[in-house]
């Protein structure tokens, strides 16, 4: 599970080699898309060319039953391969975009950290509700976690995730920093969260992930526990570790 001290332990700074990776991959999907639209110009030619071959050689030879018929079939034949070549240039076109919104929210979200569990205020206004969630928080960095922030300077937005639950649920606290490295060193010095009062230890604090970067983390933790409940030695422990798009399952000695 993810949360408290364990949450990402071995997280760094490793945003250029993302973004590398991900400019790789663009540049090897748009290849691909240029070579399909090469595919196609080809096949196009080539149909022309069969065309006029066709043509010439008709004109030539004696006339016979239906000489139409094969020169149809051709075509269909290639036509059927035309689209198939049109299809997969749209299923990459697709796949390009979709890439490219999620490497936008990657960017979006890559100074953001949620805060799990910390207690909610009850005051009947929003903007007293949040005034209250940034004295916590920045009573957290500052006095807990050691990472020197001011709120307004530092910290960009403050807001609670969901709608506000009647029954007392404390939703989860979405914090937006202004520089990433403060994100960095939240998450560096969360093992500090051990020497906190009872009340602090409780809450987790982790990346704000994107859909497809939840639902690798989903996959790994289900995998992780899997891994945990065949381990009969009972000597070793699972994690899972690293930054969002690059996680990974660690086997650590209890």
């Amino acid at each position: 599970m993810f949360g408290g001290t364990d949450s990402f332990g071995d997280s760094c700074c490793r945003n250029c080699g993302r973004i590398a990776d991900m400019e790789k991959r663009s540049e090897t999907q748009e290849k691909r898309i240029c070579d399909l639209e090469s595919r196609l110009e080809q096949l196009a030619e080539k149909l022309d060319k069969f065309t006029a071959r066709e043509e010439a050689e008709m004109a030539c030879r004696p006339i016979i039953e239906k000489p139409e018929a094969w020169t149809e079939i051709v075509k269909k034949r290639v036509n059927e391969e035309l689209r198939e070549v049109t299809q997969k240039v749209q299923v990459v076109e697709k796949r390009i975009a979709l890439q490219a919104e999620e490497d936008k929210m990657k960017e979006r979200k890559k100074s953001n950290v949620i805060i799990h569990r910390m207690a909610e205020s009850q005051a009947a206004e929003d903007k007293d509700r949040n005034a209250e969630d940034r004295k916590s928080v920045i009573n957290l960095l500052n006095n807990v976690l050691n990472v020197s922030c001011e709120d307004k300077v530092d910290i960009k937005k403050v807001f609670r995730l969901g709608k506000l639950s009647t029954e007392g649920k404390q939703r989860p606290l979405l914090i937006e920093f202004r520089d990433a490295a403060i994100k960095n060193r939240v998450l560096e010095n969360l093992s500090k969260l051990r020497d906190a009062d009872e009340q602090l230890r409780q809450i987790s604090v982790t990346h704000d992930m994107t859909e497809g970067e939840r639902e690798q983390c989903r996959e790994l933790v289900k995998e992780c526990r899997e891994r945990q409940q065949n381990d009969v030695s009972g000597e070793w422990k699972y994690q899972v570790r690293g930054l969002p798009g690059d996680m990974r399952i660690v086997k650590l000695k209890k």
